[in-house]
């Protein structure tokens, strides 16, 4: 797309597979440096790291990290800093899923849920604006949110829902109290997304085909392409928004 990012950094959390690993895959593209934060074993971290590495020619930096801990959050801009000295764009992409049951949910699940993907993602951020503040300039942060946020889905998962619905709150009035500090906070709205975890699921894809309007799940790459498009100059004038990326799901 030849997005002007060549050089740039980007941290992408939950960055090593799915969804994260498709942003990563168009950051790369674009010339940018990636760092990779992810929960998963270090070495599978990596692994990812080094395809982008031989297929892109950047560099990149694997951290294992969980992002409800607000020691490993700032661990991972420590060592970003310390290898790149800076973080141009903010992807937040890691988060659970949540349990389908509201009648057999603990406290402790909703406790989980909510830190990794309401807390994590607003501790990722403060640690951006900050290090933006100190360096004055601005930035780009891209949360990942879900169609569930905005519309109730076949098949409930109220937690899910709820924390997305949370992130999406939050990137809107995000954007209000940092957006004239040029920083830039926006979301992607991501329907169905053909990942390697649900690609066995042949029914459920026919399913797809019936309710989504462009007849197929998106792939990550797709989701990227539009995510990383929002950190760019070229969406200068996008800001609070919520981008939906599903292919025009209803449901």
């Amino acid at each position: 797309m030849d997005l002007n990012m060549k050089n740039k950094v980007a941290v992408v959390t939950g960055g090593g597979r799915g969804i994260g690993y498709g942003i990563c895959q168009v950051f790369a593209e674009e010339g940018c440096n990636v760092v990779i934060a992810d929960f998963a074993p270090i070495e599978k971290t990596k692994e990812a790291c080094r395809k982008l590495e031989e297929e892109y020619g950047i560099r990149t930096l694997a951290v294992k990290a969980d992002i409800s801990s607000e020691e490993d959050v700032c661990e991972i801009f420590r060592l970003t800093f310390e290898k790149f000295g800076t973080v141009d764009f903010l992807m937040n992409n890691a988060g659970l899923m949540g349990p389908s049951s509201i009648e057999t949910v603990t406290p402790e699940q909703i406790r989980r849920y909510e830190r990794v993907t309401v807390e994590g993602t607003m501790l990722m951020c403060r640690e951006f604006v900050k290090l933006c503040a100190a360096q004055n300039r601005g930035g780009h942060i891209v949360n990942t949110i879900s169609k569930t946020a905005i519309r109730t889905s076949g098949d409930g998962n109220p937690i899910y829902a709820a924390t997305k619905g949370a992130v999406l709150a939050f990137t809107k009035n995000l954007a209000a109290e940092v957006g004239r500090r040029g920083i830039y906070v926006n979301g992607i709205v991501p329907g169905y997304v053909a990942t390697e975890g649900v690609a066995h699921l042949t029914e459920r894809s026919e399913k797809m085909k019936k309710i989504i309007p462009t007849g197929r799940e998106a792939t990550p790459k797709e989701i990227g392409y539009v995510a990383v498009f929002l950190c760019s100059e070229k969406a200068c004038q996008i800001m609070g928004v919520a981008v939906d990326v599903s292919g025009g799901t209803i449901m």
